[in-house]
């Protein structure tokens, strides 16, 4: 028995409710339909009550008559099923997605006036409000919207002057009316005392009518102060109808309604002791096998209220519990169709009173324990995030049962504790909402309410699980549903709030600025020392990064003015927390004030490491839009400056770090690379990781060093650490091996040798390698490289025809090969691209290959299709470039007037020169010129096969040498029979207008003579 991964419903949920509106949200027909279906579904109707994003794309029509129409009235009464619809804003500034739908409403109800709109049109609409109402009570959702609408309060002030001046109306229906009515007053603090007064004057006229009532409007008398006499009648009819006949769903509801509302005790004994009869009728009428959920669900919520309003030592409060024990046997039976909220609902019930906290519940304690454990792990694709929330809370104050083991953990007991199990929730809980897009995180917990997020910060803490970026989310969640409370009326309440979330949000957040018109935040932060923040900071079991990031925004300010002085390890807690939420302001105030310290520091070698310490949180944003914004740049050029005077005394992880630094810096200092090889060869790399042993072979590949005795070094402690490595861990050193050793145009005959095992009989030293195991992107990913380190045989050709073949499939199964794709496009350029090594290397007439040659997948549709794609990219941006407009006037100097830049059989070349008139008039056939970018030269090239060469050596001097992409597309344009012309760039850019019209004659073999 396994719990799979939970995955967060509401996520799913969100999409197929935003589909549904926005598929149907032109149209006021389809628009109502669609509203209506949701409300049908608690967890819809969640959605569309807490997660305002899922109207994005509705767009309700403007109508000439609004109101009038029945389209129009049937619009306005579906309305009423949304909040955001007849509640203000929270704040008045609030800006919703989707349609102004309390506008609408307002418009609408314009036209709801006595002269044309009936009694029961009035009614309907109440009738939907109240739903609205207590569906918003039931899921804690009252903090989440302001008050009634005006619109809405007029119209409910009109309906009441109806019910009072109306005397065609009966008084049965009156009463049913004008309870229901009165409830929604009552609830939004709207005067009622004149219905309240017709409700008793027709109590008093007419006293049996209580029995011909329903149980909504029964539920409102008792909410009344009634006279007594009226109230003696009242009473005596709901206790003496628990002796007339009932059926189960009736009985049900009686029992939920005086489980909440009576007083009386001995009203609620009488429903309970009344159960058994109830059961005997419906066993005589063959109806106990089909009993209805919302029965059950109401003996539930009624067992669940009780509990909190009488002792578990009352007796009355045991008749509840052996009646909660005896439908135990429907629920179990039924328990499939319940909702997810519903199942959550029971599991909340039926946890609450375990043997492990009521004695009382001796009989099946376990076995309802076990089996909704165990049914709740099957559907947990199911659950809102809210459900997770509350069952995590349901299960905590039986922590110390045993339970059955539903954890993926084969060498556990079968019976494990609760606790065990609540904890692998939390941790699972989190790991799905990482998984999942930020936007869609977002959605989830801003669903959530105020009471919610506080029981899962909870629990996130109690696990160590309160991080980045669901802190964050939570904490900003909770501000913008309390930052617009009275202070004064509500601080005794929001106290924890304040003091446990605010820290949490950036200073430059609008949720910050309505937080500090509180005066809370800003007071706190501007009063404390930065002793007093770090120790804030130092509480890593209570606090999450987002309340770092926050302190740390306060901090930045102080150190830009000298306010604070921060020691080294404190300025590298502060630089993590800043490199991790990108606050650049922060990073530039610690860099400045800290670089100059370390490079003057008494331990200068000391003084450097730590300054390369702080550069790894610089590289880490140097690919990131806020790099240009960032002193990145300097700290890059400060640290390749003096790197000469430390090389020698640097650990592996710090030429790790040097080595991306001269990388970032863009310049190529041949005497500080020569230091840093010569170190490199020395170094001890045997408690080197290996991952940072692969990014120094990374590196070196892109600065362009070619340094044999140093790659076949790195290269030799790897392939010993690949022994004990995970399956795709050893397959990403593999990859990274291969490409960067195919970048600088290296061969390794021990690499190709573990290529050809690998392919041949999938033998490699690798204790947990297991190739079909791999995922299709990490396969793709290693033939590929594979394919450019020049492992090409017939093994190789198999594995990549079985390769293409298992992503069309899947494709396929997908049924839509552009929306299900089952790769990235990387991935699909990449199957071409080995492809095209393939046929390069000459595997076109193997059988094998003429399959896949014919395969319409590989060459038709995503591979092709992206890699042409990508070509297309590469010609225009080419086009859009100076050198584009230089080349195409140098050769148009020269009397090529027809050379273009575009695509040739397969690579792009930046300008093609094959028309018949170049080759009838110049003898120039089939030439393509092709730049090779600064990246793309070898910089520097020791070669191990002179024993008498110098190791540190670099054989490069002043010719230049193409590697990594730029080589190998040269190489297969003229395997493919074109002249290649190599045009370097810094060389072409060095060059004036008549020396580079010089070149290309040269190149081109024209008369080098005026023309």
């Amino acid at each position: 028995m396994t719990l799979p991964v939970p995955n967060i419903a509401v996520n799913g949920t969100i999409q197929t409710v935003r589909q549904l509106l926005g598929k149907n949200g032109h149209c006021i027909n389809d628009l109502c339909a669609a509203i209506n279906n949701c409300a049908n579904s608690k967890a819809h109707r969640y959605v569309i009550s807490s997660v305002d994003s899922v109207f994005d794309d509705v767009h309700i029509p403007s109508s000439d008559k609004p109101g009038e129409t029945d389209a129009e009235k049937t619009l306005t009464k579906t309305l009423f099923k949304l909040p955001r619809a007849v509640y203000m804003p929270r704040n008045s500034d609030t800006l919703r997605p989707g349609p102004n739908f309390g506008s609408i409403v307002d418009e609408q109800l314009k036209h709801f006036t006595e002269d044309n709109v009936d009694v029961q049109e009035y009614a309907s609409l109440v009738e939907e409000l109240t739903n609205t109402v207590e569906f918003i009570s039931e899921n804690a959702l009252d903090a989440f919207h302001g008050p009634l609408r005006p619109s809405t309060v007029k119209m409910l002030n009109s309906y009441k002057d109806v019910l009072l001046k109306d005397k065609r109306i009966g008084d049965l229906k009156k009463l049913r009316y004008a309870t229901q009515l009165m409830n929604v007053l009552k609830i939004h603090s709207v005067d009622s005392d004149d219905l309240e007064n017709m409700i008793i004057e027709i109590l008093k006229k007419t006293p049996n009518i209580v029995r011909q009532c329903k149980t909504a409007t029964l539920e409102s008398l008792f909410k009344m102060r009634l006279p007594v006499e009226v109230k003696a009648t009242f009473d005596e009819y709901i206790r003496m109808a628990s002796t007339k006949y009932l059926g189960i769903d009736e009985w049900s509801d009686f029992l939920w309604m005086v489980a909440r509302c009576s007083d009386n005790r001995n009203t609620i004994d009488c429903y309970l002791q009344s159960y058994n009869v109830v059961m005997r009728n419906a066993q005589r009428e063959g109806t106990d096998k089909n009993i209805t959920n919302s029965a059950l669900m109401n003996i539930l919520y009624a067992v669940a209220t009780l509990q909190t309003r009488l002792r578990h030592s009352d007796p009355v409060f045991k008749n509840a519990l052996r009646i909660l024990e005896s439908i135990w046997y429907f629920v179990e039976d039924q328990i499939a169709t319940f909702e997810p909220t519903e199942l959550i609902d029971i599991a909340k019930v039926y946890f609450g009173n375990h043997l492990v906290v009521n004695p009382l519940m001796k009989n099946g304690g376990r076995n309802y324990l076990d089996f909704l454990v165990t049914e709740i792990s099957q559907r947990s694709e199911e659950l809102l995030l809210k459900d997770w929330i509350s069952l995590i809370d349901a299960v905590d104050g039986i922590r110390d049962a045993m339970v059955v083991n539903v954890l993926q953990d084969q060498q556990a007991n079968y019976y494990t504790k609760v606790g065990t199990i609540q904890k692998a929730w939390v941790e699972r809980l989190v790991v799905s909402l990482k998984q999942n897009e930020l936007t869609d995180v977002a959605d989830s917990i801003y669903s959530l309410s105020l009471p919610q997020c506080s029981t899962f910060c909870k629990y996130l803490v109690i696990a160590g699980l309160y991080e980045e970026p669901l802190s964050a989310i939570i904490e900003r969640r909770c501000l913008s549903l309390i930052t617009d409370v009275k202070y004064h009326t509500s601080r005794h309440i929001y106290d924890y709030y304040f003091a446990q979330f605010q820290m949490a949000l950036p200073s430059h957040n609008g949720l910050r600025i309505a937080l500090e018109s509180n005066k809370k935040l800003s007071q706190l932060l501007l009063q404390m020392s930065a002793n007093n923040i770090l120790r804030l900071l130092r509480l890593a079991k209570y606090c999450s990064p987002g309340d770092c990031r926050i302190l740390l925004h306060t901090l930045a300010a102080k150190i830009e003015s000298g306010v604070v002085t921060l020691s080294s390890q404190q300025n590298m807690a502060v630089l993590k927390h800043a490199s991790h939420f990108k606050d650049t302001n922060l990073l530039n105030a610690v860099i400045a004030s800290l670089t100059p310290k370390l490079l003057s520091s008494a331990e200068p070698h000391k003084g450097f490491s730590k300054l390369l310490d702080i550069s790894k949180f610089v590289l880490s944003m140097s690919k990131d839009e806020h790099y240009e914004q960032s002193v990145s740049p300097v700290l890059n050029e400060l640290i390749v400056q003096h790197a000469p005077a430390h090389v020698r005394h640097l650990s592996p992880k710090h030429l790790d770090l040097l080595l991306q630094n001269v990388k970032c810096a863009g310049c190529f200092p041949r005497s500080l690379i020569g230091d840093i090889i010569s170190h490199a060869l020395e170094v001890d790399l045997s408690a080197t990781a290996p991952s940072q042993i692969t990014s120094i072979l990374c590196t070196l590949a892109d600065i362009g060093i070619r340094h044999e005795y140093l790659v076949e070094r790195l290269e030799n402690c790897l392939l010993v650490a690949m022994l004990h490595m995970e399956n795709e861990e050893a397959a990403q050193v593999m990859t990274a091996m291969a490409n960067s050793m195919a970048r600088i145009g290296m061969k390794s005959s021990r690499l190709n040798e573990f290529f050809e095992r690998l392919l041949v009989d999938n033998n490699v030293p690798i204790t947990k390698w297991n190739y079909e195991a791999l995922e299709m992107t990490t396969k793709v990913s290693l033939l590929h490289a594979i394919g450019h380190f020049g492992t090409i045989n017939d093994a190789f050709d198999k594995a990549f025809t079985a390769l293409v073949f298992d992503c069309e499939k899947a494709v396929k199964d997908a049924k839509d090969t552009i929306s299900f794709a089952k790769l990235d496009p990387l991935s699909y350029r990449k199957i071409y691209d080995t492809y095209i090594t393939l046929l390069m290397n000459g595997f076109a007439g193997s059988s094998e290959t003429s399959e896949l040659t014919k395969s319409d997948f590989l060459l038709d549709h995503l591979p092709c299709y992206h890699w042409f794609k990508y070509q297309e990219h590469l010609c225009e941006e080419f086009k859009d470039s100076p050198h584009y407009v230089q080349l195409k006037n140098t050769l148009q100097q020269i009397g090529i007037e027809d050379a273009e830049s575009r695509i040739t059989d397969v690579y792009f070349a930046h300008m093609v020169l094959d028309s018949p008139e170049c080759a009838s008039s110049m003898n120039i056939k089939k030439t393509a010129l092709f730049f090779v970018p600064t990246k793309d030269e070898l910089k520097w090239w020791t070669s191990k096969g002179d024993t008498n060469t110098d190791p540190t050596a670099n054989m490069i001097e002043s010719y230049k040498y193409a590697i990594g992409e730029s080589a190998r597309v040269i190489d297969h344009l003229q395997k493919s029979g074109w002249n290649v012309i190599t045009l370097f760039m810094p060389e072409w850019d060095a060059m004036d207008a008549s020396e580079r019209e010089r070149y290309l004659k040269i190149a081109l073999k024209l008369n080098t003579e005026p023309l």
